[in-house]
């Protein structure tokens, strides 16, 4: 299938306001900050999972206490103490209450790992088992497990890595952030994910205005033969695999990347696979992008994999006013979570944090703009009028599956209407449609 890339007047060019967090030191918070930390008893597909430990159990960091049940992915605890208790809690993205492992930290940093260290020189083999003993789930918000993308394409020809520090979402900063401050890792990183994905080559890409990462980069990078990096234009959603794989090396797909004979991987991804390969670290902690007026700091700050999100904003010094409205991520492709009561997750990237805006939708003008502007190259506004008449056959007809909710027919609605939600709805119903289909 050929496909134009951005089939609008022109590319979108958003106000990405990162500067608000971009320039600041990245915070490391103190232990006490911290007093809990909360890990999910199911995966982000709500999986269920195996647990390796009991109410009174004393844990260290790096320790396994759990394992998804769908698919090799180990969890560990992100901190040493002591487990407390199980307890029902808000799952922001699942959307629904499920049980949560509480560890109380005790202060100590105790560690242990049965990972062990390789080198540089690790063949593809042993990265991807590295990957799959060490849990990690990709950190650019997909949450998918990294060993499967590269495992599933073993003796497939793969032409390119492409890693990806695009940060389109409005106020991240993340990826600009760690790949400043872990140049280093991040190369050796982006040459342990070229070998295992058997490539000739690996690409770092970033925007054009993101010079800071260029001049990291550029004294370090003759050492690496078989990596480049590339910088792509400042427009959304530039980050979008389909867009940054056709940006970069000219390549269309049906379905994944790797029809293309590229994988795309995320730039603090590639870091946490340095620490992985490298040191034996699983990711315990991560650093996350927290921005927006609502908050009274915008800043970059680590924080331990299960942290509560509400003791990091009062760490931050809180918020600025009694009503906000918060996005996990960025507040293009997010949707508003209900409270901050929630545990920070390996790929959870960023808290964003906005006053709320009251808007009165009106009808639609018909203006076109959400079907011109859509790289995915649906009829957002057809399918919300399709979900609306509950006409399943015309949603089957419209591949509402396809959206990859950007947040773009949003944005450029002058009509203030919320087509990607009604989107996203359509896109769930359609799913649904098809495995009744199937079934029956």
């Amino acid at each position: 299938m050929n496909l134009n890339i951005f089939t609008a007047l022109k590319p979108l060019h958003i106000d990405g306001r990162k500067e608000q967090s971009a320039h600041s030191p990245i915070l490391e918070l103190p232990v006490a900050a911290v007093p809990r930390i909360y890990i999910p008893l199911v995966g982000p597909n709500g999986a269920a999972m195996k647990v390796f430990v009991k109410t009174g159990d004393r844990v260290t960091a790096g320790q396994v206490i759990a394992e998804r049940v769908d698919m090799t992915v180990p969890v560990f605890s992100s901190v040493s103490g002591q487990v407390e208790k199980v307890m029902a809690m808000y799952h922001p993205i699942i959307g629904r209450e499920v049980d949560h492992l509480v560890i109380v930290q005790d202060g100590r940093g105790q560690w242990q790992t049965s990972l062990k260290k390789l080198s540089i020189t690790a063949t593809q083999h042993e990265i991807i088992q590295q990957m799959k003993l060490g849990g990690l789930t990709g950190l650019g918000g997909s949450g998918f497990p990294a060993y499967i993308k590269y495992e599933s394409t073993i003796g497939q020809p793969i032409d390119y890595v492409l890693i990806n520090g695009v940060e389109c979402e409005p106020y991240l900063s993340t990826d600009y952030q760690v790949a400043q401050a872990y140049a280093k890792e991040l190369l050796i990183g982006t040459e342990l994910c070229r070998i295992a994905a058997g490539a000739p080559q690996a690409i770092i890409t970033f925007k054009k205005t993101k010079v800071a990462i260029k001049e990291v980069l550029m004294p370090l990078i003759d050492a690496y033969p078989f990596i480049r990096i590339q910088t792509v234009p400042d427009v959304y959603p530039m980050g979008w695999e389909r867009t940054l794989v056709k940006q970069v090396l000219n390549r269309t797909y049906d379905k994944f990347p790797t029809e293309a004979k590229v994988i795309v991987t995320n730039l603090t991804t590639a870091i946490a696979v340095h620490d992985l390969v490298i040191l034996g670290q699983p990711v315990l902690s991560r650093i996350i992008t927290m921005s927006g007026a609502g908050l009274a700091q915008a800043v970059n700050v680590r924080v331990p994999v299960g942290a509560l999100m509400a003791d990091v904003v009062k760490a931050i010094g809180g918020y600025t006013m009694d009503q906000v409205t918060a996005f996990i991520g960025g507040p293009m492709s997010a949707k508003a979570v209900k409270d901050d009561r929630f545990a920070v997750q390996q790929h959870f990237g960023g808290f964003t944090v906005l006053a709320p805006v009251a808007s009165q939708e009106e009808a639609c003008l018909r203006c076109g703009a959400c079907t011109s502007n859509c790289p995915a190259h649906l009829q957002p506004i057809e399918i919300k009028l399709a979900l609306d008449n509950k006409n399943i056959a015309r949603l089957l007809t419209l591949d509402a599956t396809k959206c990859v909710e950007c947040g773009i027919c949003t944005y450029v609605c002058p009509s203030k209407i919320e087509v990607t939600e009604a989107v996203r709805q359509g896109k769930a119903a359609t799913k649904m449609a098809l495995a009744t289909t199937k079934q029956a």
